[in-house]
Parts: structure tokens; sequence; C-alpha cells
């Protein structure tokens, strides 16, 4: 990857990495007709969808496969997959920004970062987002109500039991631990119920003003360890003595 001033770099080593790897790139070629292109600043993006239904059944992008915006498209790309091309409008850019950024470099900006102001590499592909956001509005027409779509778990995370489930996320949860610098009883995993969620149990050694971050930031790792929408919960456990309860 070239040198470019417009790579922050809390984004700088995991643009690099993804660009190692670019399934999705298609150098030529468009859209089948049941599908749709668009272009724009030289990018390009090639969605087809599931028996004329909005649901993105196979995503390519055509970029220069050194530039930041390819590592960028391929996130996309891969994001687009399976969910309606409203949610990757939506959504899209903010799960590229979410998987591209290293939470241990400071962000280029204080406050909330957004794709807008995540740097210049991501101003192209704003603009190929908006240009499909118009697109996709011509062809299925405008949606007045919210977007609820919510990503499923994968077909292989339900066929395990529950079980299954834990051995697959405890080895994420201790390498989280690790990469923290967490000690081993600040948190616990004790359920995962029927829906799905996870609960976990924190002890009384961990501040109750870190809990909510130390939660966000697990789910977050475990998102991406795993590929699964996990959802993580606390568990309340009163207190064992009846005075302090009072």
């Amino acid at each position: 990857m070239g040198e470019r001033s417009d790579i922050p770099a809390a984004f700088a080593e995991r643009i690099a990495e993804q660009l190692k790897s670019l399934p999705h790139l298609q150098k030529s070629g468009a859209a089948s007709a049941a599908g749709l292109s668009v272009a724009e600043a030289g990018l390009e993006l090639m969605l087809e969808f599931e028996n004329g239904s909005e649901t993105i059944r196979q995503a390519r992008f055509s970029a220069p496969e050194t530039a930041p915006e390819a590592a960028i498209l391929e996130t996309l790309c891969s994001y687009a997959i399976g969910a309606p091309v409203r949610e990757l409008t939506d959504h899209g850019l903010i799960f590229a920004l979410q998987r591209l950024r290293d939470p241990e470099i400071p962000a280029p900006v204080n406050g909330v970062l957004t794709p807008r102001n995540a740097g210049a590499c991501f101003a192209a592909p704003l603009k190929l987002m908006a240009a499909l956001r118009r697109e996709a509005d011509a062809r299925f027409g405008r949606h007045s109500d919210t977007n609820f779509f919510d990503r499923p778990y994968s077909d292989a995370w339900k066929k395990l039991d529950k079980a299954g489930k834990r051995d697959l996320v405890l080895p994420h949860i201790e390498s989280f631990r690790d990469a923290h610098k967490i000690a081993g009883d600040a948190f616990e995993l004790v359920e995962i119920d029927q829906y799905d969620r996870l609960f976990l149990v924190f002890s009384d050694e961990v501040p109750v003003w870190d809990k909510p971050a130390m939660l966000m930031d697990l789910e977050h790792w475990l998102r991406e360890k795993t590929g699964e929408r996990i959802e993580l919960f606390t568990e309340v456990v009163k207190d064992a003595n009846r005075i302090r309860r009072l």
C-alpha cells in the first residue's frame, strides 16, 4: 500500500492487512441484468439480488488494488451479502469504520467518529453509497419506514447447542481478557438463553462505572472474532447480606 496522508493512524494497520485479501475485487465487468451497478470517483460497486428482492446475493467492487478505498469496499461487500440494499447504504460504512479501526489507537477526531470525519479515504466510498441509495430508491422505491434489519445468526451457530456456543465464545473471552489485561475473575459468562443472549456477571472488584464500557468493548470483540451478532447483557446478582440490601 502506497503512503497516503489521508489514512489516519487508527486505520492504517487494518487497512494494510485487508488489502492483502480482496476476494470481492473485480477488475472489470458489470452487474447482471438482475443486479445494480454504481460508480463514483474511480470506484465501482456491483450488486446482485435474490430473486428480484432487495436482499443482496453477491457483491463485487472495482478500485485500485493498493488504495485504502479497496479495503473499505472489500469490507462493505462482505457486510452486504445477505442484507437488504438499504442496510448497506444505512450502516455499511459504519460497519467498515468499526472493522477497520484499531481501538488501541486514538481516533482521528474528538467526539463521535463517523465516516464523514474519519479521514479523506472515506470520502469516495461515501459518494458511492449516496449514488447507490439513489439507484436503489429508483429501482425499489424510497422507504418511509424505519430500517429494523438485524442480521441473523449463521446456520453454523444455530446448529450448536448451548454447550457448543459456550465453547465457541469462551476462548475469545479469554483472549479479550489477555489483550486488555483484565483479571480472570473480573467477569464470568453465566448463561446463554433461548434467544442466544449472553449474560455476564461482574465481580464486586470491577467499578460500576467501568462495566458499561467493558461490556460494549467485549461485545464488539466477540462480534469481530466470531462473525456473529453477539449480544451481551449483565446478570444482576443480589447481595447475599440482607442488611446491605435494605
